[in-house]
């Protein structure tokens, strides 16, 4: 007979998700028949991702198969947990997993080179496992934060796509924790019990995202609705920008068009037919 804790805890599950079944279906990040690694670092987020990904197909279909992959470092100290904590976890779930050990001793110190080492890690381990589905646990804050980075830093408001495919469509990456906020992941994982580890990575405060967090943290006391604002705005201005960048190609076909006929001397009706040709059908 299920006890007053455990029917709570049922009555949670499905709230958190009907969060990531909003995202999987707004998106269409799973299909039938999906094999899907969960990228785990040991923290709140992705142990968290792992458990709703294990339970989704219990309460919601499609059904998939999951395997958890952590990339463990050698020669840096990334604030991880030792790889033999997380495979105790992983057996406890039932979930098949992997463990990539990377050799960072002769690499120097930094965020851009270890997130591009691990992301390429997790890439060729999904590949020899069979998956054609990436899982990361970015949430809300973590693709805010992103957006916000690429338009302070580099001049353009992109964010981070929910259901991105990659190699020509031979493995696409998939963020299920897109409308989860990172308060809701800690009680997550506070309620179900799951043995978080703690980052205490010495450039997780003084890089510019840890910069940016603290400037929105402080901003956020006055404006709650910080995050959630700025994704919707995104989210609004994205078809404008598709329409723009779909007439800019069709733009494009034109000059190149032109520049082909009148390289080649052609006659008015040719040109004609041949911009037609290259216009939207």
């Amino acid at each position: 007979m299920a006890t007053e804790r455990d029917i709570r805890l049922r009555r949670t599950l499905r709230f958190y998700l009907r969060k990531v079944n909003r995202a999987v279906s707004m998106y269409h990040m799973i299909a039938e028949g999906d094999r899907i690694a969960v990228a785990v670092s040991g923290g709140k987020d992705s142990l968290s991702l792992l458990r709703l990904l294990r339970e989704r197909p219990n309460y919601f279909p499609p059904s998939y198969d999951i395997v958890a992959l952590h990339v463990s470092y050698i020669g840096w100290d990334v604030g991880a947990p030792p790889p033999e904590v997380l495979e105790e976890h992983f057996r406890r779930e039932g979930v098949p997993y992997r463990i990539e050990t990377v050799d960072f001793r002769n690499e120097t110190p930094g965020c851009f080179r270890c997130s591009w080492v691990r992301r390429k890690a997790l890439f060729i381990a999904a590949h020899e496992l069979g998956c054609n589905k990436l899982a990361l646990a970015h949430h809300l804050e973590d693709i805010v934060e992103t957006t916000l980075m690429n338009l302070l830093l580099h001049g353009r408001l992109e964010r981070p796509e929910p259901c991105y495919p990659l190699f020509g469509g031979a493995l696409t990456l998939i963020r299920p924790l897109t409308f989860l906020q990172s308060h809701e992941l800690r009680r997550f994982a506070r309620l179900f019990d799951l043995p978080v580890y703690e980052s205490n990575c010495p450039f997780s405060r003084i890089g510019v995202r840890g910069q940016l967090r603290a400037f929105l943290s402080e901003l956020r006391r006055t404006c709650p609705e910080l995050y959630i604002n700025v994704f919707r705005s995104v989210e609004r201005y994205r078809p404008l920008q598709e329409q723009r960048e779909r007439a800019k190609r069709e733009q494009e076909d034109v000059h190149i068009a032109e520049e082909s006929i009148w390289s080649t001397g052609s006659s008015d009706r040719a040109c004609s037919s041949t911009l037609k040709c290259s216009g939207p059908t």
